[in-house]
């Protein structure tokens, strides 16, 4: 994933830069924007933990938070 840059950003570059946007380019972008999501969640539950939170089962359910939240299937 590129640093500093959030999968839109990393798509609309693609776009201005001339790229076809087809499915592999929407598909790696959607993929860059669930490994964004989940060092944001990953993130929250360490400042969680810092206040000596019970955080065991939220790390299991991230896909399912994700899949639940996110997916349009």
């Amino acid at each position: 994933m590129e640093n500093n840059i959030t999968a839109v950003e990393w798509l609309m570059e693609e776009y201005i830069n001339g790229a076809i946007i087809n499915i592999q380019i929407m598909k790696k972008a959607l993929e860059m924007e669930k490994e964004q999501h989940s060092k944001t969640w990953d993130t929250a539950l360490d400042k969680y933990k810092v206040r000596a939170g019970n955080h065991i089962r939220a790390y299991e359910d991230f896909d399912e938070y994700y899949n639940e939240t996110f997916k349009s299937e």
